[in-house]
């Protein structure tokens, strides 16, 4: 939608969305909330009943809703008064209420719901061998933070629309290389390393942007699961690798799959960045 000239990432969101204009998010632009980087106190919270990122799950049926619970996003949204504790474009602070706000945007964009556009542009192109599913508890919203099931196959199918092998599954380039070549180089990495949570940038990281947790200095490009799945992408290489697993308790005990992976793909293809090998 952003190369098809639909939507300017450095406007507010609520150029786009006016019911936001009340809302502590009004003044936020695209790019920021793509970025994580609102600097408003919204972040994930698990636990705490009257969070901010609690009362929003509420309202789409992820979090527990009771009588007293707001009672829709989209108002619940338009309402929002937080506090900040940064300025926007400082400061990575992961949110799922900033998918949520950038899922809303697609459906004023397009006049259609999200699940919608997503079959639309993404899963009737790329010969996917089985329907997607996407979580609605509550009056059919989608759960655009965390609800799209898809099988691993189909899922290494999209991450093939990063790589020059693009072709294998679909007979259009649906990702222009403008796109990947702002998240492979267009991050910025004070986001991650003035994070509400510290720096958490690591030394063989370079920045996170648009909604890809990470972008490593060798061209990975990272989005990870609600509960231990992962899509990993390099480009250079014309490599995808899917995973899925678990969390199995609070402490998150369990060995993490990403480390072992990239350590397994740099050694048999650490010399090869930069060629393709189409088809892999």
């Amino acid at each position: 939608m952003e190369d098809r000239g639909l939507v300017d990432v450095d406007q507010a969101i609520s150029v786009y969305i006016p019911e936001m204009a009340q809302s502590s998010f009004a003044p936020i632009t695209v790019r920021n909330i793509l970025d994580m980087a609102t600097g408003q106190k919204c972040s994930e919270e698990y636990v705490d009943k009257n969070s901010c990122y609690y009362q929003y799950s509420m309202t789409v049926g992820d979090g527990f809703w009771d009588a007293e619970s707001p009672d829709n996003p989209y108002t619940f949204a338009a309402a929002l008064k937080v506090d900040k504790f940064a300025e926007q474009a400082t400061s990575f602070s992961y949110s799922g209420f900033n998918t949520f706000l950038l899922g809303w945007l697609v459906e004023k964009l397009t006049g259609m719901p999200f699940q919608d556009v997503l079959s639309r542009e993404i899963w009737r192109r790329i010969g996917a061998e089985s329907d997607a599913a996407m979580l609605a508890p509550r009056f059919g919203v989608p759960n655009v933070h965390g609800g799209l099931m898809a099988r691993i196959r189909d899922v290494a199918r999209f991450g093939l629309l990063f790589t020059p092998s693009y072709m294998v599954v679909s007979d259009e380039k649906i990702m222009s290389d403008r796109y990947i070549r702002l998240i492979l180089d267009g991050g910025k990495p004070g986001l991650l390393e003035n994070s509400l949570y510290g720096n958490v940038r690591g030394d063989d990281v370079k920045h996170n942007v648009y909604q890809w947790d990470r972008v490593y200095t060798n061209n990975d490009i990272l989005k990870g699961g609600w509960a231990g799945q992962g899509l990993l992408i390099n480009p250079d290489r014309d490599l995808v690798a899917v995973w899925t697993g678990y969390f199995k308790d609070d402490d998150g005990s369990e060995v993490k799959p990403l480390p072992v992976l990239r350590k397994v793909l740099e050694g048999v293809f650490g010399g090869a960045a930069g060629q393709a090998n189409t088809g892999r």
